[in-house]
């Protein structure tokens, strides 16, 4: 059976980087799934929930704004942040999700309310990722 590659890359480093069977991520079009001989495609990635399948394995991460390029069984996620389910702190991102609600209340420049909304579209990807498989 056919697999694809898959890399997830944030400015920082590769945060994903291994053989797949499918990977599911949000877009600006709703969900899509990616399997294996998928025709070559590029989209926006929205804040949200990548499901990634190796075999019998589901990996869960979150991701935030970026694009996904699909060419010759190779899939790559670009994005300015990823997160495995497991290293996601609750606790942190409701915080983040706070001081970015109440950032917004204030005067901003157009500047400082694009990157506080985007902000705060990470933290609530993270709290609804980890609030949706919790109870695993």
């Amino acid at each position: 059976m056919s697999k694809l590659h898959l890399k997830i890359v944030t400015p920082e480093k590769a945060i994903f980087d291994d053989e797949i069977s499918e990977v599911v991520a949000t877009t600006d079009n709703g969900e899509i799934g990616i399997l294996p001989e998928h025709i070559s495609l590029m989209t926006q990635v929205l804040p949200g929930e990548v499901r990634i399948k190796q075999g019998n394995k589901e990996i869960i991460m979150v991701v935030g704004l970026g694009l996904l390029q699909v060419a010759q069984n190779n899939v790559i996620i670009t994005t300015d942040m990823a997160q495995k389910y497991e290293d996601i702190d609750e606790k942190s991102a409701e915080e983040a999700k706070k001081r970015a609600q109440l950032a917004l209340e204030q005067t901003l420049t157009d500047e400082e309310i694009a990157s506080t909304t985007a902000a705060l579209e990470k933290a609530i990807a993270q709290l609804n990722v980890k609030r949706k498989h919790k109870v695993r």
